[in-house]
């Protein structure tokens, strides 16, 4: 009865894996209720954060227009607004941290006698990054970053290949700077333990390069980890690696319905085996094995 017994054995294993989906199914379900259990910000604070937002755009353009003392003006107001938005659903308490010391390092920079206009651009720039990653968490303005992030790594890369020492001290240089303009909006917007190991990476390559002898091993090594840092932080991989498709409205009973289907045609499959010689699948030998 081999026929039947095929039959069966795939019944048995559609049905294992009908339990499995429907396993699967309910973990879903707990990581959907799981989601829908963490805390989301109130439209009260969805409004302050879009203000903070708005606020420190008008501070990054009125410094970009040459408006220093207007600029530190709107600053301070920048600064005010911030110990009054609750962050709980907002971002981490590491992001709130990032985004306070941010704000209180542009104040130093905008209020010392003597600082180089572009320092000071740089600070707006971080701050308006930040205030942007908070009202932003899919679409942040830091992703327009990725291309220079990575051409910096290419940077490091090449310098270390061709194993001239001052390059590779300019090129890491370049990357840590560029890194440090984004690097509070990714705490902000982004896992900490992610954003800590890009920074330990752009540390060692930093590092690295200011050492005497010869770094460059060392610095190849890093620089595959950095890029997988990168695609991560800034969400490149799943983006390129799959195409969108709609996913059904109830999957469980999608896959209850498909398994019966083909339990139903296995069922069918066995009983005209069963009836055909005697349930028997015959074995004949090819009329080209002689053996």
């Amino acid at each position: 009865m081999f026929g039947a017994y095929n039959v069966k054995r795939l019944g048995l294993i559609i049905t294992a894996l009908l339990v499995a989906a429907l396993l699967g199914g309910c973990s879903g379900n707990d990581k959907d209720k799981n989601e829908a259990e963490a805390p989301k910000p109130s439209q009260e604070q969805l409004q302050k954060a879009d203000l903070l937002n708005r606020t420190a755009d008008d501070m990054y353009q009125k410094l970009l227009q040459g408006e220093v003392e207007d600029s530190r003006i709107v600053l301070q107001q920048l600064t005010d607004q911030i110990s009054q938005i609750r962050y709980e659903g907002l971002t981490s308490a590491e992001g709130m941290t990032a985004l306070t010391q941010t704000v209180t390092d542009a104040q130093r920079i905008f209020g010392l006698a003597k600082v180089q206009p572009e320092d000071r651009q740089i600070a707006a720039a971080k701050v308006r990054l930040a205030a942007d990653a908070l009202t932003h968490p899919t679409q942040p303005l830091w992703l327009q970053y990725y291309d220079r992030l990575q051409d910096d790594v290419t940077g490091v890369e090449q310098a270390a290949k061709s194993q001239r020492q001052s390059d590779l001290q300019s090129a890491s240089s370049r990357l840590e700077h560029n890194y440090s303009i984004v690097q509070p909006s990714l705490v902000i917007g982004r896992m900490p333990s992610d954003v800590e190991k890009m920074d330990s990476l752009v540390a060692f390559v930093r590092s690295q390069s200011l050492l005497q002898g010869e770094p460059f091993d060392d610095v190849l090594n890093a620089v595959p980890a950095m890029r997988q840092m990168l695609d991560k932080l800034f969400m490149r991989q799943a983006t390129t690696a799959y195409l969108p498709y709609p996913e059904p409205q109830n999957p469980i009973l999608w896959t209850l319905t498909f398994g019966l289907i083909i339990l139903s045609s296995l069922a069918f499959a066995g009983w005209r085996l069963s009836k055909k010689n005697d349930g028997l699948v015959p074995v004949r030998r090819s009329n080209d094995d002689t053996r």
